[in-house]
Protein backbone atom coordinates (compact mmCIF):
# COMPACT_ATOMS: atom_id res chain seq x y z
CA UNK A 1 0.00 0.00 0.00
CA UNK A 2 1.85 3.28 -1.05
CA UNK A 3 2.01 6.06 2.00
CA UNK A 4 -0.40 8.29 2.59
CA UNK A 5 1.29 11.86 1.63
CA UNK A 6 -0.89 15.34 1.89
CA UNK A 7 0.93 17.39 -0.46
CA UNK A 8 1.17 21.25 1.08
CA UNK A 9 5.23 21.69 -0.24
CA UNK A 10 7.42 23.96 -1.10
CA UNK A 11 8.85 22.67 -4.01
CA UNK A 12 11.74 22.48 -5.95
CA UNK A 13 10.73 20.96 -9.20
CA UNK A 14 12.04 20.29 -12.92
CA UNK A 15 12.34 23.34 -14.98
CA UNK A 16 13.75 24.82 -18.42
CA UNK A 17 14.22 27.87 -16.39
CA UNK A 18 17.53 29.24 -14.98
CA UNK A 19 19.43 27.40 -12.32
CA UNK A 20 18.53 31.04 -10.38
CA UNK A 21 15.05 30.12 -10.75
CA UNK A 22 15.06 27.16 -8.62
CA UNK A 23 14.35 28.43 -5.53
CA UNK A 24 11.48 27.82 -3.28
CA UNK A 25 9.31 30.14 -1.01
CA UNK A 26 11.69 29.57 2.37
CA UNK A 27 14.26 31.44 -0.08
CA UNK A 28 14.60 28.58 -2.51
CA UNK A 29 11.17 27.21 -4.11
CA UNK A 30 10.51 27.17 -8.01
CA UNK A 31 9.09 30.37 -9.61
CA UNK A 32 7.54 28.59 -12.42
CA UNK A 33 6.06 30.77 -15.56
CA UNK A 34 2.24 30.50 -16.98
CA UNK A 35 3.09 28.77 -19.63
CA UNK A 36 5.16 26.41 -17.21
CA UNK A 37 2.22 25.66 -14.62
CA UNK A 38 -0.61 25.54 -17.41
CA UNK A 39 1.36 23.21 -19.73
CA UNK A 40 4.52 22.16 -19.17
CA UNK A 41 4.14 20.46 -15.48
CA UNK A 42 0.46 18.76 -16.68
CA UNK A 43 2.38 17.38 -20.11
CA UNK A 44 4.86 15.63 -17.90
CA UNK A 45 2.41 13.89 -15.88
CA UNK A 46 0.50 13.11 -18.63
CA UNK A 47 3.12 11.90 -20.44
CA UNK A 48 4.06 9.77 -16.83
CA UNK A 49 0.83 8.25 -16.52
CA UNK A 50 0.75 7.37 -19.94
CA UNK A 51 4.20 5.22 -20.09
CA UNK A 52 3.17 3.68 -16.62
CA UNK A 53 -0.07 1.93 -17.87
CA UNK A 54 1.96 1.55 -21.15
CA UNK A 55 3.83 -0.80 -19.49
CA UNK A 56 1.89 -1.98 -16.68
CA UNK A 57 1.21 -5.15 -18.16
CA UNK A 58 4.73 -5.67 -18.82
CA UNK A 59 5.47 -5.14 -15.64
CA UNK A 60 2.94 -7.84 -14.27
CA UNK A 61 4.34 -10.62 -16.86
CA UNK A 62 7.75 -10.07 -15.44
CA UNK A 63 6.43 -10.28 -11.96
CA UNK A 64 4.46 -13.65 -12.82
CA UNK A 65 7.53 -14.76 -14.52
CA UNK A 66 10.25 -13.54 -12.14
CA UNK A 67 8.76 -12.95 -8.98
CA UNK A 68 11.07 -11.40 -6.06
CA UNK A 69 11.98 -13.29 -2.90
CA UNK A 70 10.20 -12.23 0.43
CA UNK A 71 13.66 -10.45 1.54
CA UNK A 72 13.78 -8.43 -1.63
CA UNK A 73 10.69 -7.56 -1.61
CA UNK A 74 11.16 -6.33 1.88
CA UNK A 75 10.93 -2.53 3.00
CA UNK A 76 14.23 -3.19 5.46
CA UNK A 77 15.67 -4.71 2.68
CA UNK A 78 15.66 -2.04 0.32
CA UNK A 79 16.43 0.59 2.98
CA UNK A 80 20.04 -1.63 3.69
CA UNK A 81 20.67 -1.81 -0.20
CA UNK A 82 20.89 2.03 0.04
CA UNK A 83 23.21 1.93 2.85
CA UNK A 84 25.57 -0.59 0.97
CA UNK A 85 25.10 1.58 -2.15
CA UNK A 86 26.46 4.99 0.20
CA UNK A 87 29.29 3.03 1.43
CA UNK A 88 30.29 1.32 -2.11
CA UNK A 89 29.84 4.92 -3.41
CA UNK A 90 31.76 6.81 -0.89
CA UNK A 91 34.95 4.14 -0.72
CA UNK A 92 34.95 4.22 -4.08
CA UNK A 93 35.97 7.80 -4.24
CA UNK A 94 38.38 7.75 -1.23
CA UNK A 95 35.51 10.39 0.37
CA UNK A 96 36.84 11.59 4.57
CA UNK A 97 35.07 10.17 7.56
CA UNK A 98 33.18 12.94 7.75
CA UNK A 99 30.94 12.11 4.74
CA UNK A 100 31.22 8.34 5.74
CA UNK A 101 29.37 9.35 8.90
CA UNK A 102 26.28 9.84 6.04
CA UNK A 103 26.23 6.27 6.05
CA UNK A 104 25.27 5.67 10.17
CA UNK A 105 22.45 8.49 9.51
CA UNK A 106 20.45 6.94 7.33
CA UNK A 107 18.09 3.99 8.80
CA UNK A 108 17.91 0.62 7.71
CA UNK A 109 14.56 0.31 8.91
CA UNK A 110 11.50 0.56 6.74
CA UNK A 111 9.43 3.65 6.07
CA UNK A 112 6.64 2.05 7.98
CA UNK A 113 8.45 1.99 11.15
CA UNK A 114 10.46 5.17 10.42
CA UNK A 115 6.92 6.61 10.50
CA UNK A 116 5.42 5.11 13.16
CA UNK A 117 8.39 6.35 15.22
CA UNK A 118 8.08 10.10 14.01
CA UNK A 119 4.69 10.16 14.36
CA UNK A 120 5.64 9.89 18.33
CA UNK A 121 8.35 12.06 18.32
CA UNK A 122 7.42 15.20 15.73
CA UNK A 123 10.33 14.40 13.85
CA UNK A 124 10.62 15.27 10.26
CA UNK A 125 11.42 11.95 8.01
CA UNK A 126 14.08 13.01 5.04
CA UNK A 127 13.63 10.68 1.96
CA UNK A 128 16.02 10.62 -0.56
CA UNK A 129 15.24 8.57 -4.44
CA UNK A 130 17.60 7.70 -6.88
CA UNK A 131 17.34 6.03 -10.15
CA UNK A 132 20.68 3.96 -10.14
CA UNK A 133 20.50 3.87 -13.86
CA UNK A 134 20.45 7.75 -14.01
CA UNK A 135 24.00 8.78 -14.93
CA UNK A 136 24.32 11.37 -12.24
CA UNK A 137 23.25 9.78 -9.76
CA UNK A 138 26.61 8.67 -7.47
CA UNK A 139 27.61 13.07 -8.40
CA UNK A 140 24.68 13.82 -6.62
CA UNK A 141 24.59 11.25 -4.14
CA UNK A 142 28.12 12.70 -3.22
CA UNK A 143 27.98 16.32 -3.67
CA UNK A 144 24.91 17.09 -2.17
CA UNK A 145 23.73 14.28 0.42
CA UNK A 146 27.15 13.64 1.05
CA UNK A 147 28.21 16.87 1.33
CA UNK A 148 29.85 18.30 4.98
CA UNK A 149 27.21 20.63 5.28
CA UNK A 150 24.73 18.34 5.31
CA UNK A 151 26.16 15.30 7.12
CA UNK A 152 26.70 18.14 9.93
CA UNK A 153 22.45 18.78 9.69
CA UNK A 154 21.76 15.74 10.28
CA UNK A 155 24.19 14.68 12.56
CA UNK A 156 23.38 17.56 14.75
CA UNK A 157 19.53 17.30 14.09
CA UNK A 158 19.29 12.95 13.84
CA UNK A 159 17.29 12.73 16.61
CA UNK A 160 14.49 15.19 14.62
CA UNK A 161 15.64 14.21 11.41
CA UNK A 162 15.01 10.62 10.48
CA UNK A 163 16.83 10.16 6.84
CA UNK A 164 15.44 7.02 4.35
CA UNK A 165 17.21 5.82 1.20
CA UNK A 166 16.16 3.71 -1.36
CA UNK A 167 16.43 2.77 -4.83
CA UNK A 168 13.17 3.61 -7.13
CA UNK A 169 13.96 -0.35 -8.45
CA UNK A 170 12.82 -1.41 -4.98
CA UNK A 171 9.62 -1.97 -3.97
CA UNK A 172 9.57 0.40 -1.48
CA UNK A 173 11.55 3.17 -3.24
CA UNK A 174 8.87 2.62 -6.32
CA UNK A 175 5.57 3.16 -3.89
CA UNK A 176 7.24 6.61 -2.22
CA UNK A 177 7.98 8.11 -6.07
CA UNK A 178 4.64 7.09 -6.78
CA UNK A 179 3.34 8.67 -3.59
CA UNK A 180 5.36 11.63 -4.13
CA UNK A 181 4.53 12.11 -7.33
CA UNK A 182 8.08 12.17 -8.55
CA UNK A 183 8.57 12.86 -12.37
CA UNK A 184 12.29 13.00 -12.24
CA UNK A 185 15.30 11.42 -10.47
CA UNK A 186 17.03 12.17 -7.55
CA UNK A 187 13.81 13.51 -5.54
CA UNK A 188 14.68 14.83 -1.77
CA UNK A 189 11.33 15.10 -0.13
CA UNK A 190 11.06 16.06 4.04
CA UNK A 191 7.69 14.67 5.29
CA UNK A 192 5.97 15.87 7.99
CA UNK A 193 3.62 13.05 10.10
CA UNK A 194 -0.02 14.29 11.01
CA UNK A 195 -1.48 13.86 13.84
CA UNK A 196 -4.77 11.79 12.89
CA UNK A 197 -6.68 9.77 15.63
CA UNK A 198 -6.98 6.84 13.68
CA UNK A 199 -4.40 4.04 14.77
CA UNK A 200 -3.88 2.86 11.30
CA UNK A 201 -4.22 4.96 8.78
CA UNK A 202 -1.25 7.67 9.84
CA UNK A 203 -1.10 10.41 6.84
CA UNK A 204 1.90 12.57 6.38
CA UNK A 205 2.70 15.79 4.81
CA UNK A 206 4.70 17.03 2.22
CA UNK A 207 6.52 19.87 2.94
CA UNK A 208 9.50 19.90 0.52
CA UNK A 209 10.73 18.50 -2.51
CA UNK A 210 13.41 19.10 -4.72
CA UNK A 211 13.59 16.71 -7.77
CA UNK A 212 15.45 16.40 -10.89
CA UNK A 213 17.66 18.75 -12.76
CA UNK A 214 16.40 21.71 -10.26
CA UNK A 215 17.46 19.51 -7.34
CA UNK A 216 21.22 19.06 -9.28
CA UNK A 217 21.62 22.79 -9.94
CA UNK A 218 21.78 23.03 -6.49
CA UNK A 219 25.29 23.53 -4.56
CA UNK A 220 25.64 21.49 -1.10
CA UNK A 221 25.09 25.02 1.00
CA UNK A 222 21.85 25.61 -0.78
CA UNK A 223 20.53 22.72 -0.49
CA UNK A 224 21.40 22.58 3.38
CA UNK A 225 20.36 26.13 3.71
CA UNK A 226 16.91 25.02 2.33
CA UNK A 227 16.34 21.69 4.17
CA UNK A 228 17.46 23.85 7.29
CA UNK A 229 14.59 26.35 6.91
CA UNK A 230 12.32 23.51 6.54
CA UNK A 231 13.11 21.97 9.79
CA UNK A 232 13.36 25.38 11.46
CA UNK A 233 10.24 26.54 10.38
CA UNK A 234 9.04 22.90 11.33
CA UNK A 235 10.43 23.25 14.92
CA UNK A 236 8.78 26.38 15.68
CA UNK A 237 5.59 24.65 14.62
CA UNK A 238 6.20 21.86 17.13
CA UNK A 239 7.00 24.86 19.71
CA UNK A 240 4.08 26.38 19.29
CA UNK A 241 1.63 23.36 19.16
CA UNK A 242 3.66 22.02 22.32
CA UNK A 243 3.28 25.70 24.01
CA UNK A 244 -0.52 25.57 23.05
CA UNK A 245 -1.04 22.29 24.61
CA UNK A 246 0.50 23.11 27.71
CA UNK A 247 -1.61 26.50 27.93
CA UNK A 248 -4.68 24.25 26.79
CA UNK A 249 -3.35 21.67 30.13
CA UNK A 250 -3.34 24.73 32.17
CA UNK A 251 -6.63 25.69 31.55
CA UNK A 252 -7.97 22.30 32.25
CA UNK A 253 -5.72 21.99 35.35
CA UNK A 254 -7.23 25.90 36.53
CA UNK A 255 -10.38 25.07 35.91
CA UNK A 256 -10.34 21.51 37.80
CA UNK A 257 -8.41 22.87 40.41
CA UNK A 258 -11.13 26.02 40.64
CA UNK A 259 -13.52 23.52 40.62
CA UNK A 260 -12.43 21.44 43.36
CA UNK A 261 -11.88 24.79 45.41
CA UNK A 262 -15.44 25.54 44.47
CA UNK A 263 -16.51 22.32 45.70
CA UNK A 264 -14.52 22.69 48.95
CA UNK A 265 -16.27 25.94 49.61
CA UNK A 266 -19.47 24.75 48.55
CA UNK A 267 -18.97 21.97 51.30
CA UNK A 268 -17.82 23.92 53.97
CA UNK A 269 -20.85 26.07 53.41
CA UNK A 270 -23.09 23.45 53.38
CA UNK A 271 -21.79 21.90 56.54
CA UNK A 272 -22.06 24.87 58.14
CA UNK A 273 -25.67 25.51 57.45
CA UNK A 274 -26.43 22.05 58.44
CA UNK A 275 -24.14 22.77 61.90
CA UNK A 276 -26.53 25.73 62.09
CA UNK A 277 -29.60 23.23 61.40
CA UNK A 278 -28.68 21.46 64.04
CA UNK A 279 -27.60 24.10 67.16
CA UNK A 280 -31.13 25.99 65.54
CA UNK A 281 -33.30 22.03 65.69
CA UNK A 282 -31.40 21.35 69.42
CA UNK A 283 -32.07 24.94 70.69
CA UNK A 284 -35.62 24.28 69.45
CA UNK A 285 -36.10 20.42 71.41
CA UNK A 286 -34.58 22.04 74.48
CA UNK A 287 -36.71 25.02 74.31
CA UNK A 288 -39.63 22.57 74.17
CA UNK A 289 -38.47 20.16 76.56
CA UNK A 290 -37.96 23.11 78.92
CA UNK A 291 -41.62 24.20 78.02
CA UNK A 292 -42.68 20.73 78.57
CA UNK A 293 -40.87 20.40 82.08
CA UNK A 294 -42.59 23.79 83.67
CA UNK A 295 -45.97 23.14 82.30
CA UNK A 296 -45.34 19.36 84.20
CA UNK A 297 -44.37 21.52 87.37
CA UNK A 298 -47.01 23.39 86.95
CA UNK A 299 -49.71 20.73 86.61
CA UNK A 300 -47.86 18.51 89.34
CA UNK A 301 -48.53 21.87 91.23
CA UNK A 302 -51.68 22.30 90.38
CA UNK A 303 -52.95 18.69 91.22
CA UNK A 304 -51.27 19.00 94.71
CA UNK A 305 -53.19 22.04 95.49
CA UNK A 306 -55.92 20.25 94.17
CA UNK A 307 -55.50 17.48 96.30
CA UNK A 308 -54.48 19.19 99.42
CA UNK A 309 -57.49 21.83 98.49
CA UNK A 310 -60.08 18.59 98.79
CA UNK A 311 -58.73 17.03 101.74
CA UNK A 312 -59.54 20.67 103.68
CA UNK A 313 -62.68 21.14 104.85
CA UNK A 314 -64.26 24.47 104.81
CA UNK A 315 -63.35 26.82 107.62
CA UNK A 316 -65.74 26.84 110.13
CA UNK A 317 -67.89 30.43 111.53
CA UNK A 318 -66.48 32.15 114.20
CA UNK A 319 -67.72 30.63 117.41
CA UNK A 320 -68.56 27.42 116.39
CA UNK A 321 -67.67 24.32 119.32
CA UNK A 322 -64.39 22.51 119.29
CA UNK A 323 -62.99 24.78 116.59
CA UNK A 324 -59.91 25.87 116.85
CA UNK A 325 -57.89 29.13 115.72
CA UNK A 326 -54.27 28.49 114.27
CA UNK A 327 -51.62 30.77 112.90
CA UNK A 328 -48.63 29.34 110.18
CA UNK A 329 -46.14 31.36 109.43
CA UNK A 330 -45.06 30.89 105.66
CA UNK A 331 -41.22 30.90 104.57
CA UNK A 332 -42.02 34.25 102.82
CA UNK A 333 -42.90 35.99 106.17
CA UNK A 334 -46.52 36.61 105.37
CA UNK A 335 -48.37 35.14 108.27
CA UNK A 336 -52.01 33.31 108.00
CA UNK A 337 -55.02 32.67 110.16
CA UNK A 338 -57.29 30.25 110.03
CA UNK A 339 -59.89 28.19 111.70
CA UNK A 340 -60.29 24.23 112.47
CA UNK A 341 -62.60 21.92 113.13
CA UNK A 342 -61.36 19.85 116.17
CA UNK A 343 -61.73 16.73 114.60
CA UNK A 344 -59.96 17.47 111.77
CA UNK A 345 -56.20 15.31 111.29
CA UNK A 346 -52.90 16.41 111.37
CA UNK A 347 -52.88 15.72 107.34
CA UNK A 348 -55.35 18.51 106.88
CA UNK A 349 -52.63 21.24 108.20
Amino acid sequence: MAPSIINNSHQTGTSNSNSNNATNSNGGGSRLSSFQRLFYRPMWNWAGFFFRTLFWPLRRVSDYLLPLSPDELSPERASKLFNSYLKNNLNNNNNNNDSNAIIDLFSTKSYASLQREAASTDALIMVYLHSPHHRSADDVCRRLLCSPSMVRFLTENKERVLSLGSSISTAQGASLSYSLSASSFPVLAILQPVKTSSSTRRPVKLIFKAEGPALMKLTAMQLTTLVTATFQKHERTVLEDASRRYEREQEVQLRRQQDEEYQETLRQDQERERQRTEERLEAEREEELKMEEEKRKIAEEASRLDRARSLVRDEPPKGTPGSTRLRFRLPNGKQLDRRFEGDETIESL
